[in-house]
């Protein structure tokens, strides 16, 4: 999670206030809400208050890492080995390998009985759409 709670601390320090970010630099009210709530805000955002407080960045954000509770149960159980990625592929090759792959003739019906049910119901794929201005009824 990103935190500017340091960014309040530095303008106090430096004299800046949010009426002089606003009316003096040319921040929108959305801007200064979105840092006080700690929500997105551009990195460009970010540069133009570092270079107006004549500050570093990581005196105006902070870094804090997410704890999941996933996390915090790996933390606290034994290290368990895991599964190599490779092995993993490798034994999803061997399981496609051994199913039995439709012959030729298979492949054709399949076509063939799409085809029919499309023209079942008499349009294509691409009946029905239209350009602008082509096939338009005039009023």
């Amino acid at each position: 999670m990103i935190r500017y709670d340091r960014l309040w601390n530095t303008m106090a320090q430096k004299g800046m206030t949010q009426y002089r970010l606003i009316k003096g630099y040319g921040f929108s009210a959305g801007q200064i809400g979105r840092l006080k709530r700690n929500m997105h805000v551009s990195t460009h955002t970010l540069e133009t208050i570092c270079t107006i407080l004549g500050c570093r960045i990581e005196d105006i954000v902070e870094f804090i890492p997410d704890v999941t509770e996933d996390a915090s149960q790996e933390a606290a159980s034994p290290a368990a080995p895991e599964a190599s990625p490779v092995s993993d592929f490798s034994q999803g090759s061997e399981d496609r390998a051994s199913e039995p792959q439709p012959e030729a003739s298979d492949k054709k019906s399949v076509k063939k009985a799409a085809k029919a049910k499309s023209e079942k119901t008499g349009k294509d794929k691409k009946s029905g759409k239209s350009k602008k201005g082509k096939n338009s009824k005039k009023k």
